[in-house]
This record gives C-alpha cells, structure tokens and sequence, in this order.
C-alpha cells in the first residue's frame, strides 16, 4: 500500500519526467507561436551565454584617422577612444505549477495522474507563452529601473525605440544598455520619423525615408524586418495590390509557421496587435540580440512543499534578455491619425 511520501515522489516525478519529456517541443511551441519571436528565431537572432553577472557588447562609436604623408613628416600616434561597452542584466521569467496532496490522492491512478499533469503543464505553459510575448511590446517604464523597463522585466522593443517624446533626443534622453542616448551621443540614438497623414496616401513614402536612413546605403545596414499593427498592414497591403515589388513572402520559415509575412525592399513585414496604433518598427536584426543562458532556459525546479499546507508547488523558470548593439540601425515611425 502506497504512503504518502510514496504518492508525492511518485507524482513529483511524473511532473518532471514529463516537462523534460516535451520540453524542447514546448519551447518550439511556445517561442513560435508569436510571431515577433518568431521572427527573431527565423533570422537566428536567439544567442546563447552561460552564466556571468552581465550580458556585455562592445560598441564602437568612434574611427580612427588616416593622414597623408611624404618624405620628412611626423607620422600619427597615439591611441583613439573609439570603443565603450553596453551592458545589460539578466531578466527573469518563470511560471509556477502547484498542486496538493488532493490532488495526489484523487488522481493518484496512472490515467488520472497523466491527465492532471498534462492540464498543469499546459496552463504553465500558456502562462510563459504569454509573458515572453508581452515582454517584446510592454510599454516603457518612465517612472523608475534602468533603460525605461523596471527592474524585473525584459528589455524590449519600446525601451530600445521608445517614439513619442523621445524624438528630441536631447530633452528625452535615456539610458540603454547602460548607456546614455542624449546629447553627445548621436551614434547611440535610434532614427525617429514623423507620420505624414493619411498613412493611405504618405505610408510608403515615408517607409522609404526611414528604410534609407536606418541603412546609410551601408553593406548590412539596411533594415531586413518590419513589425506594424495592423491598421497600417492592411494599408500596406492595399499598396501591394498595384505594386508587383511588395510581394507575398511565401515559402519562408516564417510563412511556414502560418504567419502572413509581406516583403519591402527585402525586409519582412509582418503584424501584431501588440504594438501601439498607427506605428511600425524598422529593424535590423543583425545587430539584435535575444540571449538566453541554456542552462536556465525552460527548466523545472524541485518539488517544494508550501509551509503549513498541503500544496506543493515547482517552477519552470527562464533565463534571458534582448538586447540592441547598434541603436542606429534601427528605427521607429509614427504616429498616424488617419
């Protein structure tokens, strides 16, 4: 006959021996379902870093000169300030599976106890599922933390472009990455462009205007993704109904997944209610960064009973943060209002 302590090994380790089980296919599901992280995955943008207290990038914001010479001059020397780091902490994200000793005892037959983990995991799944999102498109955080997030939350894409106020760089400057983007540091601020209205006549003008001074007509320094809401999507797609050059991007990873994914100039423009009204993102993911510590990312902690009742209760907890190495590159349009 079963004990107790018997009877929650047995269904602790059933809890584990399942999320290990469907762990990776959870990430996938989870990861893919979104099409932002999804976006970021196709493009291979999700880097890995075990331990350490920080996530470090060296930037280099200055060059270095070359001069002519001949015969009798003095050549240069010296060495040139040309390169600081950005560093960003570590963010974490967890979802919890609690259960009791009830739940053991009535669900303590082999099909009951698969039915109950499968409903236990399933919700702490969503849950993650959820938060990852969000962390990508949560508004900025003006009243307090580090690079306009608060402290326990991922960096995401509004603290890195927050738009609004922040187009006069030197009245709303901020720090990010640990680094300040006021005056002084122009190669540290993104690219700004006011809406023209109506979005159905100036859209595409304007993109073009951004797309070329996000790029500087630099090798790799053009915008290769896209994100709207989808107001503007639909005007933009309107667009593509006279014009051969901004096409379905069919056959894609992406596309793949069941996002609908368009084209312009190469980059992919894909939509999400979740960002804010009548603006769009232009990115370069070339130098955008989703770091995750693969010895933290999805992984369940032990069994813990809960003082005083008969719950116990596990975590599956993440690791990660997402980062931009060059500001520049990248850019922020709006905000239409018609």
């Amino acid at each position: 006959m079963a004990t107790i302590p018997s009877l929650t090994k047995t269904v602790d380790d059933f809890f584990t021996h399942t999320w290990y089980t469907i762990r990776e296919e959870a990430i996938d599901q989870i990861l893919d379902a979104n099409v932002i992280t999804a976006a970021f995955r196709s493009k291979g943008r999700f880097m890995t870093q075990v331990g350490e207290d920080r996530i470090t990038r060296t930037l280099r914001y200055g060059t270095k000169t070359a001069t002519n010479v001949m015969k009798g001059d003095t050549l240069t020397h010296g060495e040139d300030d040309i390169e600081t780091m950005a560093w960003w902490n570590w963010k974490y994200t967890s979802a919890h599976i609690q259960r009791s000793l009830m739940d053991d005892q009535q669900n303590s037959g082999t099909g009951k106890i698969k039915s109950l983990v499968q409903t236990k995991i399933d919700a702490a799944k969503d849950a993650l599922d959820d938060a990852v999102e969000s962390a990508f498109t949560t508004a900025v955080d003006t009243g307090g933390g580090t690079d306009l997030r608060a402290d326990r939350d991922p960096d995401g894409l509004y603290n890195m472009l927050p738009g609004g106020s922040y187009y006069n760089q030197s009245a709303g400057s901020y720090t990010y990455g640990n680094v300040d983007t006021g005056t002084g540091n122009t190669w540290w601020q993104g690219q700004y462009k006011t809406a023209n209205d109506p979005a159905t006549l100036h859209l595409l003008s304007d993109m073009r205007n951004l797309y070329n001074t996000c790029g500087k007509n630099r090798k790799n320094g053009y915008p290769d993704l896209i994100i709207m809401e989808q107001t503007l999507f639909e005007i933009y797609e309107d667009f593509a109904l006279d014009m051969s050059q901004i096409i379905l991007n069919s056959g894609t990873r992406l596309a793949d997944l069941g996002f609908e994914v368009l084209k312009f100039k190469g980059a992919d423009v894909i939509w999400t209610d979740d960002v804010t009204d009548y603006t769009l993102f232009m990115l370069n993911t070339r130098y955008i960064d989703v770091v995750y510590d693969p010895k933290l990312w999805f992984m369940m902690t032990d069994w813990k009973p809960i003082p005083y009742q008969t719950e116990r209760i596990a975590h599956i907890l993440i690791a990660w943060n997402m980062l931009c190495k060059q500001l520049r590159c990248q850019g922020w349009l709006g905000t239409y209002t018609s």
